[in-house]
């Protein structure tokens, strides 16, 4: 490359916010490079640049769930959006630094070109219209204790495919280039250096640097630069609140009428796109309780041969004789499947156990972290080492959702619910059942002000004249969902920004 041409932006990370920057900053005229330390493709030594020193409570996605290359983690997801709730920005005084310095409805506008980004360009998620699209209404849920919603998946979630002949005709992509260093003066970044597998350096001067590398990533590589940060503290702020959604199943419900059940909880389709059912703490009850955010879905699971809907779709790709005799001896539960998808537009699965499980926010407390560790990749840079830890605030939210959702399902004769022995409140060893879902949040938090915060309301570090943040590390505070959408909500709102200066 030629290393004497400037772009108005630098962006580092081609992942859902690098590209989705990459893409709104260029149709504002802007020209941008994009950098990514992985390939075209997933390969084994830039995934091993992952790896991480655990030293809290272990966490089974922290290297595999995030993906070094173009497209980032959205080769790998699933693409389910959801936004975050009007509670969620608030000064909650229960929640441990909880408050964002922006409001939901400063954001909300966002939240559509988000949708709009990935494909999915129906807005509505908790409103009575969108559930009588997949033919649906609230059973009867009491609405100042749950909110009865959907979740929205993308068509194609894999952004290197979806935006990939937009990227090659607009955005100059570097790849198998990773930060090695940061170089600033006078408070603005001058240039970077890149790093390659086979470790051979490049430095590239910069006009405007955007780091968009992931919750982890982003936090690393400013561990590694304390030099960039003024001496009121700020460096010390790095890495702390670390977040993911804490999650677990707690139980199964015994249905009354299975029909029924999944008719109100299973995953419906509409003109093509899946669409979830949730269940999510209303506010009043999360004021009412001084519980956080947390939400329920139902998960209907069979054994692969007895999965009967799949086989359909299956045979309907492509037919085969002992596939169809294979269905025909359940040849009366077709009927149902058929009937469900096409007239009620959700999938039904014959004889499936109804699992029960929680996501939960987590509260931001110091005692989750990340720092940087002693071991050294193969680049000759520090390992992050994770810190991850779980406040009682979780787990009494998990209890208070419990007691809750048995009493809200029986009394609306859903089924008998049975719970773990071990969801009780008293239960010693709560930690060990929660689970992380790749997640990554907190670490370099947004602020109103530099002494309780990394970056500012518009994602540049506090003091650094060109450098922006674009990662789930700015959360304050985690929600019970998704937290994709809420970045691309950022992204758009950070190209706007940076556009209009």
């Amino acid at each position: 490359m030629d290393t004497t041409v400037h772009f108005d932006y630098t962006i580092i990370g081609a992942g859902a916010a690098g590209i989705c920057l990459a893409v709104n900053l260029t149709k504002q005229g802007n020209s941008v490079m994009l950098i990514e330390s992985g390939l075209p493709e997933i390969s084994e030594i830039h995934q091993r640049l992952n790896e991480v020193v655990l030293t809290g409570k272990h966490m089974n996605g922290i290297s595999s769930g995030r993906k070094r290359v173009i497209g980032g983690t959205t080769v790998a997801w699933g693409g389910q959006s959801l936004p975050f709730s009007p509670i969620d920005f608030e000064k909650r005084d229960w929640v441990e630094n909880s408050g964002w310095p922006i409001s939901y409805k400063e954001i909300s506008p966002f939240y559509i070109r988000a949708n709009q980004f990935m494909g999915i360009h129906d807005h509505g998620y908790f409103c009575d219209s969108s559930l009588k699209k997949i033919k649906l209404k609230n059973p009867g849920f009491d609405k100042s204790i749950f909110d009865y919603h959907i979740s929205k998946w993308a068509k194609e979630p894999n952004f290197k495919i979806l935006y990939s002949d937009y990227l090659e005709k607009n955005v100059f992509t570097l790849y198998n280039a990773s930060i090695d260093k940061l170089f600033a003066k006078n408070g603005r970044i001058k240039s970077i250096d890149i790093i390659n597998s086979d470790l051979h350096k490049t430095r590239i001067q910069v006009n405007h640097l955007i780091l968009a590398t992931g919750g982890v990533e982003s936090t690393r590589i400013l561990l590694g630069h304390p030099e960039l940060f003024d001496l009121n503290g700020q460096y010390e702020k790095i890495g702390k609140g670390f977040m993911d959604h804490p999650c677990l199943n707690i139980g199964h419900i015994e249905p009354y009428n299975d029909f029924r059940l999944q008719r109100y909880f299973n995953t419906h389709i509409y003109k093509g796109y899946k669409q979830s059912i949730r269940l999510s703490l209303n506010q009043k009850t999360q004021i009412d309780k001084k519980i956080l955010n947390g939400s329920v879905s139902l998960f209907f699971e069979t054994e692969s041969c007895n999965d009967l809907f799949s086989q359909l779709k299956s045979l309907k790709k492509k037919f085969s004789v002992n596939a169809l005799l294979k269905l025909s001896s359940n040849i009366n539960k077709i009927p149902k499947i058929i009937y469900a998808y096409i007239f009620k537009s959700f999938i039904f699965k014959s004889s499936a156990k109804a699992t029960i499980s929680l996501m939960i926010e987590q509260e931001s407390t110091p005692s989750s972290y990340l720092i940087l560790s002693d071991e050294l990749d193969h680049l000759h840079q520090r390992k992050i080492a994770v810190n991850w830890d779980i406040s009682d605030a979780t787990w009494k939210t998990v209890i208070e959702i419990a007691s809750l959702l048995k009493s809200e399902l029986e009394h609306l004769n859903f089924g008998k619910v049975v719970y773990q022995k071990s969801i009780t409140a008293d239960y010693k060893g709560w930690k060990n059942l929660l689970s992380d879902v790749n997640h990554h949040m907190g670490g370099l938090k947004m602020s109103s002000d530099k002494t309780t915060g990394v970056v500012d309301q518009n994602l540049k570090i506090w003091g650094i004249e060109n450098l922006h943040i674009a990662s789930t590390a700015v959360f304050p505070t985690s929600s019970h969902s998704n937290p994709t959408l809420t970045l691309l909500a950022l992204c758009c709102r950070l190209a706007d920004h940076l556009s209009n200066k």
